[in-house]
């Protein structure tokens, strides 16, 4: 080990360097507490030892520069005294001393004090080793993180979808890193508006990873592989799949994977902006809002299960017949279920529907906004205890 000795007395110092220099270890003399200060600050060292009394700088005060100095690795100190007084003891124990040895000092007493301090050391520094290897770990799994997170991201809609005959808009805030919320806006043969909402059960990697798989299925390109599409055009909506067989194809997929033991829930919908046919399929999703001017429209359906918890899970599309200027909101349920700072009371669905529609007039990226924002008010702060989607469609007038 690597030693400090401080002492202003020549003997003492001399006698102190030869024996630990016996014991095989590296030895530095300082005849002060300032010239041990300056060799301290110049070099590394595993263990001091320094006189209580010295000339230019004390003990103590040579002790608490030490301790002040911020040093990465622990210094063991042990100091030579002949102060036997307990509130002297305590004085250096404040100051930041490990250890104390009588002067004059026993040589085995020396000995074992020293061991004691090489066992210290030798702890410390293979903690701060493994520290520093925890810390390596988890800078590289803070950059794979962030790097799944822009995939993730790169995977939601590009821009809003706006043309002569519909508009969309969205947002999402994921509560960690990686989401297990997706959502998707598609706009298919220039006619078909596709929309969903997923909510993967849990939080973290797991989840997000089945949130991106979902999300790779419900691309519309390439068609041929696409569950959004039915390139057979068997089913009355162009080549896009009714969200009820997508669903159930969801459901065997996920449930043949095993997917760990989660499941998703999902609202999938299909707007044909021709013609203003709304086609909608919920398995076990909050239930969307349609607001047609001051109004809520009531929607009577029968929700499936959310995929993934029976094997043969059947789910059915609900079909409605859009107004120009009606406005379809689709929304996990860490919207609704989100409640204020101190817990208690969630946001709630009505609070929500009341929130949308004093803003029935305004544009839709301003709704969307305004209703994360309020959101955040609600919870003090934009860190929400679940992942939170929001998705808005407005069909404007038939072609």
């Amino acid at each position: 080990m690597r030693i400090l000795v401080a002492e202003d007395d020549r003997i003492t110092r001399a006698s102190l360097a030869r024996q630990l220099a016996a014991w095989d270890h590296q030895v530095a003399e300082a005849q002060d507490g300032e010239a041990a200060w300056s060799l301290f600050q110049t070099s590394r060292y595993d263990l001091v030892i320094t006189d209580w009394e010295m000339p230019r700088l004390s003990g103590v005060e040579f002790i608490e520069r030490i301790r002040q100095s911020n040093r990465p690795e622990y210094v063991y100190i042990i100091m030579l005294t002949s102060h036997s007084d307990k509130s002297d003891v305590v004085k250096g124990i404040e100051a930041g001393a490990d250890d104390f040895v009588s002067k004059p000092f026993d040589r085995e007493e020396l000995r074992v004090r020293l061991l004691a301090g090489e066992r210290i050391v030798r702890l410390e520094r293979t903690l701060s080793q493994q520290n520093n290897q925890l810390q390596e770990a988890s800078n590289r799994m803070r950059h794979d993180l962030d790097a799944a997170a822009r995939v993730q991201r790169a995977m939601l809609p590009r821009q809003r979808i706006a043309t002569p005959l519909v508009q969309a808009a969205w947002a999402y805030e994921p509560t960690d890193e990686l989401a297990g919320d997706a959502l998707g806006l598609h706009l298919i043969d220039e006619r078909y508006l596709a929309a969903y909402v997923i909510d993967v059960s849990g939080h973290g990697v797991p989840a997000a990873l089945l949130s991106v798989t979902a999300m790779h299925y419900l691309e519309p390109e390439p068609a041929d592989t696409s569950l959004l599409r039915d390139m057979a055009c068997s089913r009355g909506m162009g080549s896009v799949q009714r969200p009820s067989v997508v669903a159930a194809e969801l459901n065997r997929r996920f449930s043949a994977d095993n997917s760990d033991n989660r499941f998703l829930t999902m609202i999938l919908c299909v707007l044909d902006t021709f013609a203003g046919r709304w086609t909608a399929t919920v398995a076990g999703h909050p239930p969307p809002i349609i607001l047609r001017g001051q109004d809520t429209m009531p929607l009577v359906y029968r929700g499936g299960l959310p995929v993934a918890i029976l094997d043969d899970s059947e789910y059915e599309d609900v079909t409605v017949q859009l107004e120009p200027g009606d406005r379809v909101y689709l929304f996990s349920d860490g919207v609704v279920e989100q409640t204020g700072p101190a817990g208690g009371e969630p946001f709630g669905r009505k609070r929500l529907v009341d929130l949308l529609l004093a803003d029935h007039d305004k544009d839709l990226s301003h709704v969307v906004t305004h209703g994360m924002n309020a959101l955040a008010d609600w919870a003090g702060g934009r860190r929400f205890q679940d992942d939170v989607s929001l998705v808005a469609l407005e069909w404007i007038r038939p072609r």
